[in-house]
């Protein structure tokens, strides 16, 4: 997993930029991008757990502490996303009965490509 976080970061085009509980960065992966291994060949997709993952990271540099995924809630996935695309990942968290939830949206070019809750916990 680590060497899947670092490929993410490479990635990334800006930030992050945080406040005290949302953030921001935006991603570009190309083609030879590992996460796009497999998934599909001769049409790669950046598989909705990258996306989560994208999203957990950007979480963790908001709060500035390691967190663990404990569920993802209200997924949609509506635009697959492709090498070159660049990404701008958006979240706003708040504190919930000893969790962590944040919304987040991924969007290309102003258009949603998914949104979804993360639950985390340190």
């Amino acid at each position: 997993m680590n060497r899947m976080r670092e490929a993410i970061s490479r990635g990334a085009l800006s930030g992050p930029f945080v406040t005290a509980d949302s953030g921001e960065q935006r991603f570009c992966f190309d083609p030879t991008f590992i996460g796009f291994g497999g998934h599909f060949p001769g049409y790669p997709i950046l598989p909705a757990i990258l996306q989560t993952l994208m999203a957990q990271i950007l979480a963790e540099e908001v709060v500035g502490a390691p967190l663990q995924l404990v569920a993802l809630k209200r997924a949609k996935f509506t635009r697959q996303l492709r090498p070159g695309d660049k990404i701008d990942v958006r979240l706003s968290c708040r504190e919930k009965e000893a969790q962590l939830h944040c919304a987040v949206e991924l969007l290309v070019a102003d258009q949603a490509a998914s949104s979804f809750t993360l639950i985390l916990r340190a």
